[in-house]
């Protein structure tokens, strides 16, 4: 499901239900190190069951060659009006960089966004992550990820509402004849002839 402006208009469909496009600037080993800058981009998908956990999948890339793919599931809170808290636990692959290595191509992610909604479809949030191996090797020193995410919910731009209007009656004559004998004209075979 995409969700359109005009569906996110509807008061039916709220943008957390809808698929997201989500991009993530930040720093690699966020409180270590040279700190290399990272990239990302995630789709999320629309919520599911009872407890709206979002799938999610990606790829963060960073400046020393590391980058990692990944899958995650994440939950997010309203916290008021317009913000939110999401948390997001997944895993993925892990290819070492230059600078950040960790030790094992297997990675758990484990994170906290704080964001605010900017309107019906943009949300901008400051995220903390840690990756980690879990003991998998012996070498195991995690990383932490800061980083800013911009996420909009997808669908095409807002469609311009269709409505039908009768052309307009000939004078004198009342609008409902005039609109009943143009739509006999049209949808009536016999009255083509």
């Amino acid at each position: 499901m995409l969700c359109t402006s005009s569906s996110l208009a509807d008061p039916t469909v709220r943008p957390d239900e809808c698929p997201r496009l989500e991009l993530t600037l930040g720093a690699l080993d966020a409180f270590d190190g040279p700190r290399p800058l990272a990239a990302g981009l995630e789709y999320r998908w629309a919520p599911l069951g009872r407890w709206s956990l979002t799938p999610g999948a990606g790829l963060l890339a960073g400046t020393d060659g590391s980058h990692y793919a990944f899958a995650d599931l994440s939950h997010r809170f309203a916290m008021g009006p317009a913000w939110f808290a999401t948390i997001v636990f997944g895993a993925g692959y892990f290819h070492d960089g230059s600078v950040v290595q960790l030790g094992h191509e297997l990675m758990f992610r484990s994170g906290l966004e704080i964001g605010r909604s900017l309107d019906g479809r943009w949300r901008l949030g400051l995220a903390f992550d840690h990756l980690s191996n879990a003991g998998l090797s012996e070498h195991n020193p995690g990383t932490e990820i800061l980083s800013l995410r911009l996420s909009t919910a997808l669908g095409g731009a807002a469609q311009p509402a269709v409505t039908a209007s009768p052309a307009a009656p000939p004078d004198g004559a009342p609008a409902a004849a005039s609109w009943r004998s143009s739509s006999r004209r049209i949808s009536s075979p016999a009255s083509a002839r």
